[in-house]
């Protein structure tokens, strides 16, 4: 009878509670929640339960996890009778133990007294301003400089930005507001600015002297063009030089000043060329017939300093030997008319300006040797090879350079696998005043002639016929002497 007496005692309470509860200061309402609208129960024992674990097992009835917070845990007994509606039950429990509540996101719910609850019902202000700074946005620019250099400069000159660069390509991506954005096209702008486009123009150059091969290569090892008034240069590797061999023209193909700095090349270097003219007269005389004349070279050529023939020719290469033309060519004619010399060659090339002639006067032996897959064929030639290359100095002097050469076939070519040769050369380098003759030797070959002399007939009669011959043995030497006389054509 006690028991029921108090279980009706406390149900009463409750109920009048319920109905008193707009005089006491209540918690504030729940969200508008099905789940809050479903009923439930709430009773402890007649020895009571811990108000936190009421507390608890009633918010997760409605799957809310409760947080408590400065508060105190206290014995209750409680029973409202039959299932109610779980907004009235909450709101019941928290207004008789003079308690608060603030729901947060996820069903999270703190449980405490109404002044320590006061701090976290500031928090939705806070959020409201972070909600209304304006928005960060992501874009991408594409740049035309180094990627990672406008990168650095990009997070120099604007705070508050995030730059990235995209691998493999000319392009950053950025994340800003709208000011931070303005701010970065403003500075692209300034310091990452599209180079200037070099507009391309292809002109023909026709060349009047120069070779358009050689002239090509020449151009294209120039070293830079200038351009503009910033001092930057263009290399002429981005500048294109074909040479039109038929026509002897240069297809040039390159912005404006790379083809005004190529124009002024092309007009200095393709100027006509000086021409020198060398007469080589080539002349065989013997030594013996020389010095049974008693004729002395060095006499009446004021510029020589020493004998041709009386001492030796070691001397000839002195390129201080510059004769008159007039003197020796007069006595190696006369020589000649009396059979004492033989004019070799006599030619006039005209070569131009560090240009190379050549003069051969011979022949050339064709040879056939037979081989194991096929027959081994050769070409040997004899006789004077002078390969001549003049150079015109500044001051109007002639620098010759001078190669020559004597192939002599000592063997006959009855026997092509023993070719016997005799070879002779000279090279100098020497120089003159216009129309002077130098005269270089030194060519010499010494020949050992066998003759036997007999009486008609009887130097034939066996045994005796000795008697009647004898052997005779001739030693000669034949000097070869190169006359070259040189003449500028202007």
């Amino acid at each position: 009878m006690t028991m029921k007496r108090s279980r009706t005692l406390l149900t009463f309470l409750a109920v009048a509670c319920l109905a008193l509860g707009s005089a006491l200061a209540q918690p504030a309402e729940l969200p508008d929640d099905a789940r809050y609208d479903q009923p439930v129960t709430f009773s402890t024992g007649m020895g009571g339960e811990s108000l936190r674990a009421m507390m608890t097992a009633l918010a997760r009835a409605v799957d809310l996890t409760p947080v408590f917070d400065a508060f105190t845990d206290i014995n209750i007994v409680y029973d409202i009778g039959e299932p109610k509606p779980f907004r009235q039950v909450w709101a019941l429990v928290l207004t008789l133990n003079d308690l608060d509540y603030v729901l947060q996101d996820n069903d999270v719910v703190v449980i405490g007294t109404a002044d320590g609850l006061a701090r976290l019902r500031t928090a939705p202000a806070t959020v409201a301003v972070e909600v209304d700074e304006e928005p960060r946005v992501q874009r991408f620019y594409r740049v035309n400089n180094e990627p990672d250099a406008v990168a650095t400069i990009l997070r120099r000159a604007v705070s508050g930005i995030e730059v990235d660069t995209l691998p493999g390509t000319q392009a950053l991506v950025v994340v800003g507001t709208e000011a931070n954005h303005e701010a970065v096209e403003a500075t692209l702008l300034e310091f990452d600015a599209p180079p200037d486009v070099v507009q391309l123009v292809q002109r023909t150059y026709f060349l009047s002297n120069a070779r358009a091969g050689d002239l090509a290569e020449t151009l294209q090892s120039t070293v830079s063009v200038p351009t503009g008034e910033n001092g930057a240069s263009e290399r002429l590797d981005t500048v294109t030089v074909v040479a039109e061999t038929r026509t002897n023209a240069l297809i040039v193909t390159g912005s404006d000043a790379a083809q005004s700095r190529l124009a002024g090349l092309i007009d200095e270097l393709d100027r006509p060329q000086r021409q020198v003219n060398v007469q080589v007269r080539i002349q065989e005389i013997t030594r013996s017939a020389a010095l049974s004349l008693g004729i002395d070279w060095g006499a009446g050529f004021g510029n020589m300093t020493s004998q041709i023939l009386g001492g030796g020719l070691s001397f000839i290469f002195d390129t201080t030997q510059v004769i008159s033309s007039l003197n020796v060519l007069a006595v190696l004619d006369t020589l000649e008319t009396q059979g004492l010399t033989r004019r070799v060659d006599d030619s006039n090339i005209t070569i131009v300006d560090a240009g190379t002639g050549s003069i051969q006067s011979g022949g050339t032996i064709f040879i056939s040797l037979p081989g194991a897959q096929q027959n081994i064929e050769r070409t040997i030639p004899y006789g004077v090879q002078i390969d001549v290359t003049p150079r015109i100095a500044a001051d109007g002097r002639i620098a010759l350079d001078v190669q020559a050469s004597v192939e002599d076939v000592l063997s006959t070519t009855d026997d092509p696998t023993f070719l016997n040769l005799s070879t002779r050369n000279v090279t100098t380098s020497l120089s003159v005043e216009e129309g002077q003759t130098v005269l270089l030797g030194g060519l010499l070959q010494n020949s050992l002639t066998l003759e036997r002399r007999q009486i008609p007939i009887l130097g034939n009669i066996p045994l005796i016929g000795d008697i009647f011959a004898r052997n005779v043995s001739e030693e000669d030497s034949v000097d070869l002497l190169i006359i070259l006389t040189a003449q500028i054509i202007d």
